[in-house]
């Protein structure tokens, strides 16, 4: 029987790879920006502030991608990683939650990229804003919570989790990167992806499950 999650695998380390290429040549042109701007002298303050903000929050986006798609991220706890999703593009018209994410520890290294992209994927079941709650633990699993009005999990996670083909979502482009590449990273660790049974009407929340 073939091996379909080869394809996975490969898909993801690509990402990864290219993101943390990005993520080097554009981090070394911000730092040189936020340190030329800390040496400019009298000018308008307004706008000196401006874009000293602009600079700090491109550098702290950075590194959430750098953790999130370099592939080289170390352990963190969940005070970490939620300084890390305040860089969001969603923020902050979504807040994260990650109270009850490894409690009282750690979360190991292999993980922190799967926690980092399943939170922004929930950021983008949000469309009007909202809350993403990530929890668990490493031994027992993750689950991901959007609430939110009219949340929705994008139609390319649905199409994945129903046994669709991930070259087909690849080609989605890359607005819509996040439900692949997260699920290439959870085959890669060897975790599984899956929608709990939600009550009523409510989003079904997202479970990551190791093998």
């Amino acid at each position: 029987m073939p091996d379909r999650t080869r394809p996975m695998r490969m898909d993801a380390k690509l990402a990864r790879l290219l993101c943390a290429r990005l993520c080097h040549d554009l981090g070394g042109a911000v730092g040189t920006l936020a340190g030329t701007l800390e040496m400019v002298g009298e000018g308008d303050a307004e706008m000196l502030g401006l874009a000293r903000e602009t600079a700090a929050g491109l550098r702290q986006r950075l590194r959430l991608y750098a953790a999130a798609w370099g592939g080289a991220a170390p352990e963190a706890d969940a005070a970490t990683l939620a300084a890390l999703l305040e860089a969001s593009p969603a923020s902050p018209r979504v807040q994260f939650r990650l109270d009850h994410l490894a409690p009282g520890g750690l979360l190991p290294a292999a993980l922190v990229p799967l926690v980092l992209n399943a939170a922004l994927l929930g950021a983008e079941a949000l469309p009007r804003g909202g809350t993403v709650a990530v929890m668990g633990s490493a031994a027992e699993g993750l689950v991901v919570c959007p609430e939110g009005r009219g949340a929705a999990w994008p139609p390319g996670l649905l199409a994945l989790l129903g046994g669709g083909d991930l070259a087909a979502a690849l080609e989605e482009g890359p607005r819509r990167l996040l439900a692949p590449l997260l699920a290439g990273l959870a085959a890669e660790a060897g975790w599984r992806l899956a929608l709990a049974q939600g009550p009523g009407d409510a989003l079904p929340p997202l479970l990551l499950t190791p093998a």
